[in-house]
């Protein structure tokens, strides 16, 4: 009964730790079975539609593992909505070959990894101006691959200011 009590405690512990990170803006963390990552996003806008986004990627657990590294298209992914639609994609859409052990690395506890790239906002069906949501995701779980490494998913969404692209 204890060992019940226990477990009951611990799991709405989690459930309100994964509850708290969900609404911050910059920073998400998720479990994962070999330890704790923690994804950060900052975004910058360059100018004509265009925004520089930083993502950073840590091992905040206390156990070394593998994961992929943010790769724009493959494991790093971008969406655009407005009032909760999703606007249509009509951006480059690369191919690949399944990642490789040099497209991933072991983080050690409290090490972390970075990655920018520039995303253009007229990827998108943008037909007038205004505030949109730009969801910045770290998806690796169906990343084809023999190597193993941390299947997850975080998304972070951030508001970002567009003008038409039209």
């Amino acid at each position: 009964m204890k060992i019940l009590k226990l477990i009951i405690v611990l799991s709405l512990i989690g459930i309100v730790l994964v509850a708290g990170c969900i609404g911050q803006r910059e920073e998400t963390k998720i479990p994962s079975k070999h330890g704790v990552i923690e994804m950060r996003v900052k975004i910058s806008e360059k100018g004509e539609n265009r925004y520089l986004v930083n993502v950073t990627i840590r091992n905040v657990g206390n156990a070394s593992l593998r994961v992929a590294l943010p790769i724009q298209f493959i494991t790093l992914k971008f969406k655009l909505y407005k009032d909760s639609r999703e606007l249509e994609y009509r951006g480059p859409v690369p191919t690949y070959l399944p990642l490789t052990e040099s497209q991933t690395r072991v983080l050690d506890p409290g090490e972390s990894l970075s990655r920018s790239y520039i995303v253009d906002l007229c990827w998108w069906n943008i037909t007038k101006a205004g505030t949109y949501q730009l969801a910045v995701s770290y998806v690796t779980k169906n990343v084809a691959s023999e190597i193993d490494f941390l299947r997850t998913e975080i998304t972070i969404m951030q508001n970002v200011t567009a003008k038409s692209c039209h």
